[in-house]
């Protein structure tokens, strides 16, 4: 409770329980009150399965036999509609014909000899209505509903005419003087960046590090006074381990350390290592016993486990 005091809160708390304080005479009445309220609710549930029971013990044998003679009656008089599955969707199947042909100019007698179904022609027609054009044998695999075994079958007889394929375009000289080529100054494969002396520019030039994941690794090494580990950058939020390759940690001598006797809690709360709770141990500690002589003076308290001083050590000075 930052923004109250204790008074403050412990009015309020007061004030709260008053709101929903109900004196003993007062909650004997709403008792007697929700379970009269249960009772009759019950009883009237109760009251109307039994009426309905009643009312269909009732009914008369010879109404029992006049409801069973109309539902014969109905089944009787429904018209008997069966379709055969088999004969519903009946094409006739012809044998696949083998013949080069080009899917960008063949017609619905050719392709239905090739294997092709109905409604597989009717998915090129509309292909090539919309500007679809086939420039390899592969773009056949583009048309829905196209299976592995016609594509095996197919593909070897698949002939696009020149004026459909794809043609490989030289630019001139000219064009390439006026319009060099961009050349990228991304790093090469196995080249090492020091994590410790990097700075954005030069992360940026590490393919599939842009500005934001760059800020990150520079705002960590701050936070943390410098890596000790490349398997730190795995605490940065969505940044890929397939960018661990491209780092080394070369030297630790500049890490900086915080000391834990001298340190207050605003300079403690700064490094990401500790919370709250584990930087209010350390104060404690320091109050009750005077200065820590090492971490395994913090072993004892449950707020550190071993994996928290472990990472901590290199951290710290005394």
């Amino acid at each position: 409770m930052s923004w109250l005091n204790k008074r403050t809160y412990r009015l309020l708390q007061n004030k709260i329980k008053d709101l929903f304080y109900l004196p003993r005479a007062d909650r004997k009445v709403l008792f007697a009150f929700s379970l009269c309220t249960a009772l009759i609710t019950f009883g009237c549930l109760f009251y109307l399965s039994r009426s309905h029971q009643e009312t269909s013990r009732k009914l008369s044998e010879t109404e029992r036999r006049h409801y069973r003679t109309l539902c014969r009656q109905n089944i009787t008089d429904k018209p008997t509609k069966v379709r055969r599955k088999e004969t519903y969707y009946a094409v006739p199947v012809q044998e696949k014909a083998s013949f080069a042909f080009d899917p960008n100019t063949a017609d619905s007698t050719q392709l239905l000899a090739l294997g092709f179904s109905p409604w597989q022609v009717r998915n090129i027609y509309k292909y090539r209505a919309k500007g679809g054009r086939f420039h390899q044998k592969e773009d056949l695999s583009r048309i829905y509903g196209m299976t592995g075994e016609q594509l095996n079958h197919l593909l070897p007889l698949v002939n696009i005419a020149p004026e459909y394929r794809y043609l490989e375009h030289k630019a001139p000289d000219s064009l390439r003087k006026e319009f060099p080529v961009y050349q990228s100054n991304k790093f090469r494969e196995k080249t090492l960046v020091d994590l410790n002396t990097a700075d954005t520019t030069l992360l940026k030039r590490i393919p599939g590090i842009g500005n934001r994941f760059a800020i990150m690794i520079v705002r960590r090494r701050e936070q943390l006074g410098g890596y000790m580990s490349v398997n730190q950058l795995l605490e940065i939020n969505h940044l890929p381990d397939s960018l661990l390759p491209w780092f080394v940690v070369r030297s630790t001598e500049g890490v900086k350390k915080i000391n834990i006797n001298k340190a207050s809690l605003t300079e403690l709360r700064r490094h990401p290592y500790l919370n709250f709770y584990q930087c209010r141990v350390i104060l404690e500690h320091r109050r009750k016993y005077g200065a820590l002589k090492s971490l395994n003076d913090l072993s004892l308290y449950e707020e550190f486990t071993e994996k928290d001083l472990d990472r901590l050590s290199p951290y710290c000075a005394f």
